[in-house]
């Protein structure tokens, strides 16, 4: 993870199980990557004292940092090994969050029959928006090299399936025929969808 470090604390309390220790990391961040929402999962890393300050607040405070907090029973009696412990939790836990997000944003959370036949086909089409979601993230970036969908999310700040599904996908439009062409209109504002479209078409055709 760029500009993080990663510490073995020396607490550790004897009513903890044997060989168990507490990994630290904390990465610096820029005022930019903090959202004003005191939901978000990054703000609430932060120090308490900086957490209070508003977003102005943040750009004057100096070195901002995000900590997390790991408890282990692995080997992380070296540097280099307490490094590998934090990035083996890290990658692990990243389907947590897919599931987390197909639960939140695909409505997994809700199976609605009590027919196993009727929850395996709302599961599917949820996992399948889970998918799609992230297609989208990985080929509109591909063509600039940087994702337009970003957000404050779980999915490695990349929009949730929520905040796309508000931003791109329910917004007011009409498609129009001029001329004898197809031409669809949005409301003013709304150039989210234009911009995934123009990014779409520059992808080189599939051979």
């Amino acid at each position: 993870m760029d500009n993080a470090q990663v510490a073995v604390a020396a607490y550790c309390p004897d009513w903890w199980p044997a060989a168990t220790r507490l990994l630290i990391r904390r990465a610096r961040l820029d005022p930019a990557q903090v959202s004003a929402d005191p939901r978000s999962r990054r703000r609430r890393t932060l120090h308490p004292a900086q957490r209070a300050l508003p977003l102005p607040g943040l750009a004057g405070a100096g070195a901002i940092y995000a900590y997390s907090f790991i408890l282990t029973n692995l080997d992380v009696s070296a540097p280099g090994k307490a490094a590998a412990a934090e990035h083996w939790y890290r990658h692990r836990t990243t389907i947590e969050n897919i599931f987390r997000d197909s639960k939140h944003g695909a409505a997994l959370r809700h199976l609605p029959s009590g027919y196993i036949q009727v929850n395996t086909a709302w599961m599917q089409g949820a996992l399948l928006a889970a998918s799609i979601t992230a297609w989208l993230h990985q080929l509109t970036a591909a063509t600039r090299g940087q994702t337009i969908l970003a957000g404050h999310g779980v999915r490695g700040g990349e929009a949730m399936i929520a905040t796309l599904r508000r931003r791109l996908i329910a917004i007011p439009g009409r498609l129009v025929r001029h001329a004898g062409q197809l031409t669809l209109r949005l409301p003013p504002g709304s150039s989210l969808l234009a911009e995934i479209l123009a990014r779409l078409r520059e992808l080189p055709a599939a051979s």
